[in-house]
């Protein structure tokens, strides 16, 4: 992966594979809700959707139908921290889909019907997500977690946020955020070189740095305790703890440890919870991570009348996790996470999805052979170390989303369990 980076500040990473015969080009933004305020919530995610009705120069049917003629593949999404917009075609179609990406993000029309049209799309997608149990635990669970810091707020904004939002909002939004040092595009794949770098250039070296650099902030861990009463059929569960950001010496230890708690069919938590006593379809254990912090998680979806029981066993297993690792979990769980890593990068848009992440936040590349090698080095006595330094239930949060009993029921499992064994 090579850098270019332009008087201007904006990064260029490119991957030239000549064995390829397609290849995608990326822009990453640093654009997303952790940017915003309670007032214009959503608008990141919104901006996502609008520059595909149209540009100064192409409607959107332009934009689709350009895309399809040349059986190219267009798309993006939105987290908290950046947006990312990507197209992938066959590598002599290449430039004239990139041509068509960059029209998008440079010179969206920002028409007012479309800005009205889009609004009821977008709640519509609020209105799906308000649907699922564990979309619904995850956001309640970040909003108390993160309660007083931009991470509180949702991706897709509130129904009352993205209707106030307007032409104005955009216009103002994208001038702040849409600038040379908050973004980079990348290229992978078997392309002309020359040909994207000049049009790259030609789009994006006139503009302005305006020293609006993504900077680190001091977010609190709150450990909260949050019921949601809705009428879903399951109850969704999340057990959460302090963890660490993207650049972290405890993070792939942390990493080998959810892969031995609840990361895979042969977890202590899949096979004990889900495997032995068949209380769940799905539990797992993962990590969120963002530039300045994060959060480890345990979650599950069950019936009400399965609370109880599972709750009390994913505690149990949380609880006394650091005493029963052997070696060969340990083994097992790096092989997975290493096997992981490097398929992954098989695909070349994986990989640079991942670059791309790491220099637009880290202003770096995290290569492959630091990881593996970080990973490979861990030992038992390391997970075992930070497994002591994070996992304590009695720094938890805990959210319920669901048909949820009242909160003296959960406070006594948990509780309990705390006290168990303490002297």
């Amino acid at each position: 992966m090579e850098l270019l980076t332009l008087d201007n500040g904006l990064r260029i990473i490119t991957e030239k594979r000549n064995d390829l015969r397609s290849a995608t080009v990326g822009v990453w933004v640093a654009s997303g809700s952790r940017y915003e305020n309670t007032k214009n919530n959503g608008i990141s995610h919104f901006i996502e959707h609008i520059v595909f009705k149209g540009t100064e120069k192409r409607s959107a049917s332009d934009i689709a139908e350009g895309m399809d003629e040349i059986g190219a593949h267009v798309n993006a999404y939105t987290t908290k921290e950046y947006t990312f917009f990507y197209t992938k075609a066959l590598d002599y179609q290449i430039a004239k889909a990139a041509d068509i990406l960059f029209d998008m993000i440079k010179n969206p029309r920002l028409d007012e019907n479309d800005i009205e049209t889009e609004k009821g799309v977008i709640i519509e997608e609020i209105a799906m997500y308000e649907d699922d149990p564990s979309d619904v635990c995850y956001e309640a669970n970040e909003a108390a977690i993160f309660e007083g810091s931009p991470l509180s707020l949702a991706i897709l904004g509130t129904k009352e946020s993205v209707s106030g939002i307007t032409r104005d909002d955009f216009t103002s939004y994208m001038k702040n955020m849409y600038v040379p040092e908050r973004m980079v595009v990348g290229i992978s794949g078997n392309f002309d070189e020359k040909k994207l770098l000049d049009l790259i250039k030609s789009y994006f070296a006139n503009d302005r740095n305006t020293n609006n650099f993504i900077k680190k902030s001091d977010v609190v861990f709150n450990k909260k305790f949050t019921l949601k009463k809705q009428n879903f059929e399951q109850t969704h569960i999340m057990l959460c703890f302090d963890g660490v950001p993207i650049e972290h010496e405890d993070l792939y230890a942390l990493e080998v440890c959810m892969f031995i708690l609840g990361n895979g069919t042969s977890s202590k938590l899949n096979q004990r919870i889900r495997e032995q006593l068949g209380l769940v379809y799905e539990i797992s254990s993962w990590l969120a991570r963002y530039l300045d912090t994060g959060y480890i998680a345990v979650s599950m979806s069950l019936s009400p009348d399965s609370e109880e029981k599972a709750l009390y066993e994913m505690l149990s297993i949380v609880k006394n996790f650091c005493e029963n690792i052997s070696e060969k979990e340990l083994s097992r769980a790096k092989e997975k996470l290493i096997a992981s890593l490097i398929m992954s990068r098989e695909q070349p848009q994986s990989k640079l999805s991942s670059f791309g992440y790491s220099q637009l936040l880290l202003s770096k590349f995290v290569e492959d052979d630091f990881i593996i090698d970080s990973i490979k080095s861990i030992t038992l006595e390391r997970v075992i170390e930070v497994s002591k330094k994070y996992l304590k239930l009695e720094n938890a949060s805990f959210t319920a989303v669901g048909k949820v009993r009242n909160k003296s029921f959960y406070k006594k499992i948990i509780d309990g369990k705390i006290k168990e064994n303490k002297s």
